[in-house]
């Protein structure tokens, strides 16, 4: 779910709370119908992927493989069995991948999810085989909650927290559209691009203490050590450990994310988030809404929740910047009026195609948000939209957050890009023409380096 702020990265944080008053947001829908298409196919940010197991590595790899030995494909496998999905993962080279903010390894999250204690009412292999599931194929991450079984609601109610919402409404648990898009979309790039840290995450978050921590550099948020700080406080991160050039931040998800990750474990469907979803899903997005986020109806509070859905774009460079970190600036493109109408540009298609090329050569992936109007959408246009009723002509009907993780040119020098959609029901990747998705991006997040020279002519257009 997209949500416009008029801030365009997170250095204008102190902009954003004088100016929150003026947030407004749109709903997510999907934009058009999948197609079967390839999968992803940059799947590694390690340069020489290494395979070459020494003996403690040898040691865990063996013993992985003799919990997987007698296990099945499961629906989300694509036949692989949980074996070779291990071997996938070591010939690619992300098996042996190093977290970003500690020094452990895929295998070695991988072997402490399969070995040690988890949260009571999770099981090792469950939570094992959901995250080779993600590791092996980042495209079937799914923001689509399931639904929890009539019989069980009575007994979430009853341990429920006094003054938790659900507790007065029990039809909240009832989530069908759910505002996780900027979230989930953050998993498919964790466990493309930094797998450890995705297993890490899932294997910390499902352990008894229930957390991760991240060893986060300032100036991933700012160069300005002073900023960095300001950030964090506004943001209102878990911090220990400061120093000059370092902060520890802890991540952890909402408690009620644990129940939501038992139902998945028990009454799974196909086409919904497994257990490694749920987890990593609502620790971004406590995370992001300064913990105040609850898994049970997908509803956040917070200072900038001028809708209580999803993250604003504020939020979600955050977030990025701190898993990945490194500074993360997020362009906003569009110049959308107070009545929600899109009247124009902050730099040219061409740029923005740039930038899109210059972050995917880099190794990385780009998340970005785009809108529907009723000029744009056709066939998409939201239930009951009426143009007369509704307002002018390129009005902003809908919005969402996806992830391009490739792309293709053909002879005549024509891009198209090919996309994650965490909530399109679909388990393939999709194929837009640049034609077609550039001029409907509001919002798109990249490494600072690549965009720098362009970002303050895009802030200049903003304000004009």
């Amino acid at each position: 779910m997209i949500q416009r702020l008029s801030s365009t990265n997170i250095n204008s944080a102190r902009n954003v709370i004088q100016n929150k008053n003026n947030n407004v947001s749109f709903a997510a829908t999907n934009p058009v119908s999948n197609q079967n298409l390839k999968q992803i196919t940059k799947t590694s940010v390690i340069n020489q992927p290494q395979t070459a197991l020494n003996q403690e590595q040898q040691q865990k790899y063996i013993k992985l493989l003799d919990v997987l030995k007698n296990l099945q494909p499961s629906p989300n496998s694509f036949g692989l069995t949980p074996s070779k999905q291990l071997d996938v993962l070591l010939r690619s080279g992300k098996l042996l991948a190093k977290s970003n903010h500690d020094k452990s390894t895929t295998l070695d999250n991988l072997y402490n999810m399969a070995t040690t204690q988890r949260v009571q009412g999770l099981d090792n292999t469950t939570l094992l085989t959901n995250t080779l599931d993600i590791l092996t194929n980042p495209r079937i991450v799914t923001q689509t909650f399931g639904d929890i079984p009539n019989e069980l609601k009575p007994k979430i109610v009853e341990h429920l927290k006094d003054g938790d919402s659900v507790k007065e409404n029990p039809s909240e648990m009832n989530v069908y559209a759910s505002g996780t898009c900027a979230a989930a979309s953050i998993e498919v790039t964790m466990a493309d691009k930094y797998p450890a840290e995705f297993a890490r995450w899932v294997s910390e978050l499902s352990s008894p203490k229930k957390q991760v921590m991240l060893n986060v550099k300032l100036d991933s948020l700012s160069k300005n050590t002073p900023e960095a700080v300001n950030i964090l406080n506004i943001l209102q991160a878990q911090k220990t450990n400061f120093s000059y050039q370092n902060v520890n931040v802890k991540v952890d998800a909402d408690e009620n994310a644990y129940i939501r990750a038992y139902v998945q474990s028990k009454y799974w469907d196909k086409g919904e988030r497994n257990v490694a979803d749920v987890l990593v899903q609502s620790a971004i997005m406590k995370l992001g809404s300064q913990n105040t986020y609850n898994s049970l109806n997908d509803v956040r509070a917070g200072q900038f929740n001028a809708n209580p859905q999803g993250l604003i774009e504020l939020e979600k460079t955050f977030v990025e910047s701190l898993i990945k970190n490194k500074e993360i600036t997020s362009l906003v493109y569009q110049k959308i009026d107070d009545e929600q109408n899109l009247v124009g540009y902050n730099c040219s298609f061409d740029k923005i195609q740039k930038h899109i090329l210059d972050t995917i050569d880099s190794g990385d992936n780009v998340i970005l948000g785009y809108v529907l109007t009723n000029e744009t959408a056709g066939n998409t246009a939201a239930p009951g939209y009426n143009p007369r009723q509704h307002g002018a002509k390129n009005k902003v009907i809908n919005g969402h957050e996806i992830t391009i993780v490739d792309y293709e040119k053909n002879k005549n020098g024509k891009i198209t890009f090919t996309c994650v959609d965490t909530d399109d029901d679909s388990q393939e990747t999709i194929k837009y023409d640049a034609d077609w998705l550039l001029p409907k991006i509001h919002h798109a997040g990249y490494p600072a380096h690549i965009v720098a020279a362009d970002e303050a002519e895009i802030m200049k257009n903003m304000v004009a």
